[in-house]
């Protein structure tokens, strides 16, 4: 359902044009039949049990006879919204028998926002619609949000059937769907795969809807990773393996998955670690309760040791840690508590960073070197200088990330023993580093960066040797088209981040919650915001004012826990 350009009537008996299938917002109303409240009789006690409210189902109905073909349009974009229930049964009866055929529903997702489409019939009897987009996703759930002023136009070729009524005769594979029946029907879902060196759980974050949920993840397990991300991770199902039943059944919070026979060629090892991210992926469904995995192929259950043991996200054990007159410490118990095992450093040091144990521990200092605090107090030695170099990012494998602020470096890698890597990336030409953060895992990094079109937040895969060494950069998945300004970043959980930067629509920076794979949401505005830092989750976000105020995430509000900051990070 890609918009292409329309063009006016010409000689040619049909006009190319975009087609699209449309939706718009049907809500099914339940009504619950009234029960009297008992007035007499004894007290009963008893344990509730809470479950997440079902969706409601839209209700479609079938083309009104004689309809216009504006009218038949609309119809068909309500029926949309029962598809994903009826598997569009109702919505192809507006279709001719055709394009019934050969229409793909499934192929891509349109998501739009605002008050509904905008539709206009033509004097060719085709039928434009125009939305404002929000996002759309692909055919294997992936999210990809739209920028602020993107928009689409698409449109319906209509014929009279031989009863004389309007039928949509060519329309592109896919569906629009309103932004609220989106939030309704679908569900962001990680599924998993595994480090290169099979020690940590990566989340791909998809979006698939409530129903057969659990088949969907299932599928796109097996499919593989994300382009972006494939370099980096590994996967125990074979290629080639697929569910040889037409879904992933639940019964008693127990999952049956059956592959078919390519999994035979897998070793013990491979199947742990496939188990491993079943068990993962399905025990994280929203919605749906799993709380075992059954592995099956081709119908007869896999004998096997049990699920390989992975990390899923990790987290800092403590933190957050402050550059506070001079000298590192960590917040704890509402105060400041410098390290004593760490020498003071310059008062020009800035943006410390620590390894995910606590060391190393490295500060820039200025804008021109980093400073490699040793343990015991040693004096600050320094590992890296360049021309503005970034703030710091120390991964799991205790290798420092920093880079120039010069179009077209490269990033500098670092180990604190001496040795030291540049690390390239073709998405990166001709572009200006400005800020780093290698994720907890140690799989990816997102990179904010500008260039001649403006600030960019990109997320990619890190490619390394067998022993850690970074090699190389994998390709981009751009996050949060609407940023204008980012200035910092941090790692919030396993497939989040939070971005101090600015949109059109916002006068002064703040936080923003990006999902990678997901939607970008911005935080309440704390004046002056320099700089951000993320323990594990929302609730651990700490934003650093210019005055060297630190303020804590509660709730809607940000409360001061201490001054006189020149830097804040948690390990990791």
């Amino acid at each position: 359902m890609t918009a292409r350009p329309r063009t006016r009537p010409d000689a040619s008996p049909v006009r190319r044009r975009t087609r699209a299938a449309a939706v718009a917002v049907v809500a099914l109303l339940a009504l619950a039949g009234c029960v009297g409240i008992p007035t007499s009789g004894p007290i009963g006690t008893g344990e509730a049990v809470l479950t997440e409210p079902g969706s409601a189902i839209p209700l479609a109905n079938d083309p009104e006879p004689d309809a216009t073909p504006v009218e038949l349009v609309n119809g068909f974009l309500r029926a949309v919204d029962a598809g994903l229930y009826d598997e569009f049964a109702v919505a192809r009866k507006f279709l001719s028998r055709a394009a019934s055929t050969e229409w793909d529903p499934r192929a891509r997702v349109v998501v739009y926002q605002g008050r509904g489409p905008e539709i206009t019939a033509e004097p060719d009897g085709a039928v434009v619609v125009s939305v404002p987009v929000a996002a759309t996703v692909d055919s294997t759930g992936h999210f990809v949000e739209a920028g602020p002023s993107a928009r689409e136009e698409v449109a319906f070729e209509l014929r009279r059937d031989g009863a004389g009524q309007w039928r949509i005769s060519q329309l592109d594979d896919g569906v629009l769907i309103s932004a609220p029946t989106f939030e309704q029907l679908y569900r962001q879902t990680p599924v998993y795969f595994a480090s290169a060196d099979r020690t940590h759980l990566v989340p791909d974050v998809r979006w698939f809807p409530t129903r057969n949920q659990a088949t969907s993840a299932v599928e796109a397990l097996l499919a593989g990773p994300s382009e972006w991300l494939r370099d980096a991770v590994l996967t125990g199902a074979p290629e080639g393996a697929r569910l040889t039943t037409a879904s992933v059944p639940v019964t008693d919070g127990v999952a049956r998955v059956d592959v078919s026979a390519q999994a035979q060629l897998a070793g013990a090892a491979d199947r742990e670690l496939l188990l491993a991210q079943l068990e993962a992926t399905l025990g994280r469904l929203p919605g749906v309760l799993v709380d075992e995995v059954r592995l099956l192929i081709g119908g007869v259950e896999v004998e096997t040791t049990g699920a390989a043991t992975l990390v899923r996200d990790p987290g800092p054990a403590d933190g957050p840690y402050v550059l506070s007159g001079g000298r590192l410490a960590v917040l704890e118990q509402g105060g400041l508590s410098p390290l004593e095992d760490a020498a003071a450093v310059p008062a020009t040091a800035n943006s410390p960073a620590l390894g995910a144990d606590g060391v190393p521990r490295v500060v820039r200092d200025g804008t021109d070197s980093l400073l490699l605090l040793p343990p015991e107090a040693g004096a600050p030695q320094a590992v890296a200088a360049g021309a503005g170099l970034v703030a710091p990012s120390v991964d799991r494998f205790d290798w420092v990330w920093t880079g120039e602020r010069t179009p077209g470096a490269s990033l500098l890698v670092v180990s604190p023993g001496g040795g030291e890597v540049r690390v390239a990336a073709e998405w990166l030409e001709g572009r200006t580093l400005q800020a780093i953060r290698v994720s907890r895992d140690g799989t990816r990094i997102a990179v904010v960066s500008s260039g001649v079109e403006g600030v960019a937040l990109d997320v990619a895969a890190v490619v390394r040797e067998e022993d850690g060494t970074p090699g190389l950069l994998g390709p981009a998945a751009r996050l949060a088209p609407g940023l204008q300004e980012a200035t910092d970043l941090a790692w919030v959980d396993e497939a989040t981040l939070a971005v101090l930067g600015r949109t059109q629509a916002q006068s002064a920076a703040t936080m923003h919650v990006v999902v990678v794979g997901g939607r970008s949401t911005a935080l309440p505005l704390v004046d002056g915001a320099v700089g951000v830092a993320a323990g594990r989750g929302e609730r651990a976000l700490y934003v650093r004012t210019a005055d060297g105020t630190l303020h804590l995430r509660q709730n809607q509000t940000w409360a001061v826990v201490a001054e006189d900051v020149q830097g804040v990070a948690f390990p990791g």
